[in-house]
């Protein structure tokens, strides 16, 4: 590990002494114009990740960007182009829980089905101060953007379809919450249907993540990535006791060795690009009430 920036300076140097980088700054030009670094990995806050890309990959580095990607389509459109260009470095976003074990178990056990599936992801998200910088909009996007792309991304991964419609319903604010408790029902093509909940109105004594799936006469069922049951034929269940496995080094490591081995991209672009409009039409849904036909957001300006 060679360099890492930070807005504040002093936070930078003190994390690089803690993780063992060679320097540390402020300036995200030291980074770009370092010739001996060759990826980056963009933390900042959300509404900073789409200039940041631009940037990255307009130097040539491969870029590993925590999610969301952007928060608006008007940055959407603008990394666009850069990864339609040939020989482009490469990007991903750390939607790192397609990449967990179980979930990689959950979506080969449904992988010969031959009729749609119905999906539901219930997430007990817990409450955030409405000051927190994630439910400033020109900050964090809200917690459907900031954090629900996480469920949305899955849900397209387990499809492996691009939904052609989504409608999100949120339950009032009184006051209390900021947009954060909302249910998005997501349509596909093939005739599947997922639904995720999430929910900042529960209590952190409940588990955090659970995930149901039916089709087929099967039934799969991940709860918060410690425990798979998996109901077909034969049942089959997994449980890790003391080990919680969401994705994240799976994730990086199936990027890095992308970068090395010159191989497929860990999400593939047109994916990435699809779901980041889904992510943003999930939010424009719940703000306006309606529900949003994809192909028609991605085309309306």
């Amino acid at each position: 590990m060679l360099g890492i920036i930070s807005a504040k300076g002093l936070n930078a140097q003190q994390s690089a002494q803690k993780f063992g980088f060679s320097y540390a700054g402020s300036h995200t030009d030291t980074i770009l114009k370092d010739e001996q670094i060759d990826i980056i990995t963009i933390l900042t806050q959300h509404a900073d990740h789409a200039d940041l890309v631009r940037k990255g990959l307009k130097a040539g580095k491969h870029i590993y960007c925590e999610k969301p990607l952007t928060i608006t389509k008007e940055q959407l459109e603008s990394i666009i182009p850069l990864i339609q260009k040939k020989n482009h470095p490469y990007l991903t976003v750390g939607f790192n829980r397609r990449f967990a074990p179980y979930s990689m178990l959950l979506k080969s056990f449904f992988t010969d089905r031959v009729e749609p599936l119905y999906a539901h992801y219930r997430v007990n998200a817990g409450f955030i101060p409405s000051s927190h910088w994630l439910h400033d909009p020109s900050k964090g996007g809200g917690r459907l953007i900031g954090e629900g792309c996480h469920f949305i991304d899955y849900m397209v991964f387990l499809v492996g379809q691009t939904p052609e419609s989504v409608h999100t319903q949120a339950l009032p604010d009184n006051g209390k919450y900021t947009h954060d408790n909302f249910v998005i029902t997501m349509n596909f093509p093939d005739g599947s249907i997922g639904t995720i909940s999430y929910l900042a109105n529960g209590n952190k004594s409940a588990g955090k993540e659970y995930l149901e799936v039916f089709c087929g006469g099967k039934v799969g069922i991940l709860d918060d990535f410690r425990k798979l049951q998996l109901f077909g034929k034969t049942t089959t269940k997994n449980r890790e006791y003391f080990k919680q496995d969401k994705g994240h080094t799976s994730a990086w490591n199936t990027f890095v060795n992308a970068v090395i081995k010159n191989g497929e991209a860990p999400i593939p672009y047109k994916e990435l690009i699809n779901t980041s409009y889904v992510i943003l039409a999930c939010d424009q849904s719940m703000r306006t009430g309606k529900p949003i036909i994809i192909k028609d957001f991605i085309h309306t300006k």
